[in-house]
């Protein structure tokens, strides 16, 4: 066996190579974790002479990790969490933390709150640095939190979670109608909305959406015409035409500011919006901290049920 000096692997290295492991890409790697190129390349080689190992391969345009790699890569994941949770015992000052605080959402669950939670952390550690991910589709949440690339995300809340996964309701909202006043009127019945053009959020995954979900159960479908990957995207595909997008209310006074928005008229359920950790974060001092200090500052806004006409 071939003798390795452990001394010289720290907690900073392996997780660069997690992040290389995962995006399979330096570059990525780096973009995420917000460092130099050149220190991730840096890390890498370090572990290669320190391993004996290549660790990755070059694979067209990208690289692959080897076979030691792929054997590494979960013991690392563990090894990381257990590391973290020797020293996030007790009390914890946010104040003495040097490490990103990392959150995951979509726009369509953010783009009213970011402002006021960056500034809401800030308050406590001022000059912290924030980093707003974009989860894409709810299914990316468990990869996301498993390989420590968010500390936390925000998503609406599916049928079921991953039991790695907990949670708990940040807070509810309901569906509306936006709509470009200029061209189209409101959508006041179910004809209506079924028949109207409609331009839809696409994140990837296979899920259906929340209103989807809706539509099928009360035996209704949908013309979709456009698609985008976020909600400014689709707030400008909306304007000058007679496109619809049925979002959350809580967009109205940001993303699509200048539209204008009705009551959907279908029977639904509230949106419920969750908060949601690895279990085995569940008892880190951070995270709870963490936690709070989102709960306190999405808490702040009051939000209505249905929304009336409004522009």
């Amino acid at each position: 066996m071939r003798n390795v000096d452990i001394s010289q692997v720290n907690g900073r290295i392996l997780r660069i190579f997690l992040a290389v492991f995962d995006l399979q890409s330096v570059s990525k790697a780096a973009h995420q974790l917000d460092i130099n190129q050149s220190t991730v390349s840096h890390s890498i080689e370090k572990l290669r002479s320190i391993l004996g190992d290549g660790l990755f391969v070059q694979a067209g345009r990208g690289i692959i990790p080897s076979a030691h790699a792929e054997m590494m890569a979960p013991k690392i994941r563990q090894l990381l969490a257990d590391m973290e949770a020797l020293v996030d015992l007790g009390d914890y000052d946010p104040l003495e933390d040097d490490e990103p605080f990392t959150i995951a959402a979509n726009g369509s669950t953010l783009a009213c709150g970011v402002t006021r939670l960056r500034d809401s952390i800030w308050s406590h550690v001022p000059g912290k640095t924030v980093i707003f991910r974009e989860l894409g589709s709810r299914a990316n949440a468990e990869m996301l939190l498993d390989n420590a690339s968010a500390n936390i995300a925000i998503t609406v809340r599916p049928s079921s979670y991953p039991q790695a996964l907990k949670h708990q309701l940040l807070f509810t909202d309901r569906m509306v109608v936006y709509y470009d006043a200029s061209i189209l009127g409101p959508i006041r019945t179910v004809s209506d909305f079924s028949s109207a053009r409609h331009a839809t959020l696409d994140f990837g995954g296979r899920a259906n959406s929340e209103l989807a979900q809706t539509l099928e159960k009360q035996g209704l479908s949908r013309k979709i015409s456009c698609m985008a990957p976020n909600v400014w995207l689709l707030a400008e595909m909306i304007r000058g035409t007679d496109l619809i997008a049925t979002l959350p209310s809580q967009l109205a006074p940001t993303v699509f500011y200048g539209l204008q928005s009705c009551a959907l008229p279908l029977v639904q359920s509230e949106l419920n919006f969750d908060l949601v950790w690895h279990r085995r974060y569940d008892n880190s001092a951070r995270l709870k901290w963490l936690r709070d200090v989102i709960q306190k500052s999405m808490a702040a806004e009051t939000r209505s049920p249905a929304a009336p006409d409004r522009a």
